[in-house]
């Protein structure tokens, strides 16, 4: 070769290498990448504006069980006295931290704990010098190390963030890891990016779901510990390690909240149902191995392994501590929730509530997106290819060809290419025939509202409840969105320039309704209302709850035209004043005091609290409050006060 040819040669493999900015180009529209941003949006975004969301009742309990809980850890990490105790002495100071708050699993309060020991400012340094005087004057050492080591008085190793935002900071991430999840698989189902961001909008962006994303509560992680059991249980239908993994994926789950507890017979439900439907239709008659294989096995006998090793206080009398749980939460006392201008505090709650109150926080626009995804999947049923192409679980390029030996053990069982993978007990389902994913979405939709419409469960609260099921109509949204515009590209081929820009600025308008609202709500989001229901105004006129938990309180503590107390508080849980206090952000003025001795008082409108309202205006007597916090005009604070002699 000349060498001319070969500079020739050099200069055509140098032209033909990507450039910088194509490379650029390239990172920036990886998928992963774009997932992680929207995650890092979506923490940034909640730690920016958690302040304005007030401590509400659950989590004055949880902050001073978190304190608990990594207190041991710390004690634990240092060697202190565990090595030489005998098993019972170790059980009892285990006790001391873990019986408080112990009807609850430990694990998100232990991650607050954790994240408090390691990002939390110091607390407020008059609250310091109280606290010392507090200790001081216990003269029991033992007791008085114990509850040195609780109060938590140094603050963190990197004191970033207010103690309450460092426990806060879990259910944060968890939330950022749910809307990656829910961008990667709605990019996957709805044909691109835009189906991603859709997925991942219709949760995040949502007023309730940001309030709850805001709290150091379990409802927002255990949705998010949902999605990604969900998407295991696909995985791990053709590959034995996400079957064996599924156990251990299991018991995080339970140790962060109770609901976890249905999914492993829900997915066995899933499983039985589409065997049967292959069965009934193709005459596949399914194995003795696929009705009970690896996934299910490890869920019934590591889940319960993992979730008891996640929650200290089940170490010791476990059997007996696992009955107490369930009798605690059989018997769990009612909540007072108003629906239809009338109170319910014992059940059942009419059965069109779950519905009626998803109608009423959730744009309309989105509930008719999941609405038709979940017709599609529907349409399975009788025709598993109605969908067409959905694309591997968790495969980026969503090229739809869900080939693979099966098993992900690269041995090739599937008796050479074109044929289909043998299903086996650890990899029940090799092949999807494009039901599988689909249906299991709608049963994990479904489930959440359809118990709370039954008659013996007990009334623990309002959306929260079934936000579980949102993951999964967001998907079912993204399924819609790409086949309605794989539909659109060939009636408008006429057009190209609607269908370049067309489903942005339709995204858009999709997002819009939402977004505002989040806007607009906050910090007050547990009392937001969507469009159709007339936004909160609409809602307190349809007699639709307004809020509770004394929640909505940020703003008054830094209104000094309100003046001193003493204060009654109305809803507001001690804990969560001590909370304010050790921020130093509650007023010093406001010493708390009962009713009949107050002289401001703190009311929080909900109609079963009617007569504590009346009770309020004959001690202050006025009924003309001083100060009021609204929403849209309509009152979700109200301060009284005493007039001067």
């Amino acid at each position: 070769m000349s060498e001319a040819e070969t500079k020739t040669e050099a200069k055509a493999k140098a032209s033909s290498r990507p450039t910088l900015f194509a490379r650029l180009r390239e990172l920036l529209a990886a998928p992963w990448l774009l997932a992680f941003l929207l995650a890092l949006l979506t923490i940034s975004s909640l730690l920016a504006n958690e302040q304005g969301v007030g401590y509400v009742r659950d989590e004055g309990v949880y902050f001073e069980a978190s304190r608990r809980y990594a207190a041991w850890v710390a004690e634990g990490e240092a060697g202190q006295g565990e090595a030489g105790e005998e098993r019972e002495a170790r059980a009892a100071r285990r006790d001391r931290y873990f019986g408080f708050n112990h009807e609850h699993p430990a694990l998100m309060k232990l991650a607050a704990g954790v994240s408090a020991r390691l990002f939390a400012k110091p607390p407020d340094p008059a609250y310091v010098e109280a606290a010392e005087a507090r200790l001081a004057r216990i003269k029991n050492p033992t007791k008085r190390a114990f509850e040195r080591e609780v109060a938590a008085l140094e603050g963190g190793w990197m004191p970033r963030l207010r103690e309450g935002a460092a426990m806060r900071l879990p259910a944060a991430l968890l939330m950022g890891l749910t809307v990656a999840l829910l961008f990667l698989t709605g990019r996957r189902l709805g044909g691109g990016v835009l189906g991603g961001v859709l997925a991942a909008g219709w949760m995040v962006l949502l007023p309730r779901v940001q309030f709850h994303a805001s709290l150091h509560c379990f409802d927002v992680p255990i949705a998010a510990l949902t999605l990604i059991m969900a998407l295991a249980w696909l995985r791990s239908l053709a590959d034995w390690r996400w079957g064996l993994a599924l156990g251990p994926l299991l018991g995080v789950a339970i140790a962060v909240k109770h609901n976890a507890l249905f999914l492993g017979p829900l997915f066995a439900l899933h499983l039985w149902l589409c065997l049967g439907l292959r069965w009934y239709q193709e005459g596949e008659r399914p194995r003795a191995a696929q009705l009970f294989p690896l996934p299910l096995v490890s869920m019934a006998v590591l889940g319960p392994l993992v979730a008891v090793a996640l929650w200290p206080w089940l170490w010791t009398d476990t059997f007996a501590r696992i009955t107490e749980y369930f009798a605690f939460h059989s018997e769990h006392s009612y909540y007072n929730m108003e629906f239809w201008g009338r109170n319910y505090n014992r059940p059942p709650l009419p059965m069109a509530y779950p519905a009626v109150m998803t109608w009423a926080t959730v744009p309309s626009v989105l509930l008719l997106l999941s609405g038709l995804g979940v017709l599609l999947a529907m349409r399975t049923l009788r025709s598993p290819a109605a969908l067409g192409a959905l694309g591997w679980i968790w495969d980026g390029d969503g090229d739809g060809d869900g080939d693979g030996d099966g098993d992900g053990d690269g041995d090739g069982d599937g008796g050479g290419k074109g044929s289909a993978p043998r299903a086996r007990w650890r990899a029940p389902l090799p092949a999807f025939d494009g039901r599988e994913e689909p249906l299991l979405y709608v049963l994990l939709a479904a489930f959440p509202l359809v118990l709370i419409t039954l008659p013996g469960i007990p009334i623990f609260g309002g959306t929260k409840h079934w936000l579980t099921a949102y993951p999964f109509l967001a998907m079912l949204a993204a399924m819609a969105w790409g086949r309605l515009w794989m539909r659109a590209d060939g009636l408008l081929v006429r057009w190209p320039w609607l269908l370049r820009y067309g489903p942005v600025v339709v995204l858009v308008a999709t997002l819009a309704p939402s977004t505002w609202a989040s806007i607009n709500g906050h910090p007050f989001n547990l009392s937001q209302y969507a469009p159709l229901a007339g936004g909160p105004r609409g809602a307190a006129e349809l007699g639709l709850n307004r809020g509770f938990w004394g929640h909505a309180l940020v703003p008054l503590l830094r209104d000094e035209d309100i003046g001193p107390g003493p204060i009654y508080v109305h809803d507001v849980h001690a804990l969560a004043v001590e909370q304010y206090r050790r921020e130093g952000r509650w007023p010093e003025s406001w010493a708390l005091q009962n009713r009949g001795r107050a002289e401001l008082g703190l009311y929080f409108p909900e109609l079963h609290m009617r007569s504590d309202e009346i009770a309020l205006w004959e001690r202050m007597g006025t009924t003309a409050p001083t100060m009021m916090l609204t929403l849209d005009g309509v009152p979700v604070a109200l301060v009284y006060r005493r007039p001067q002699p």
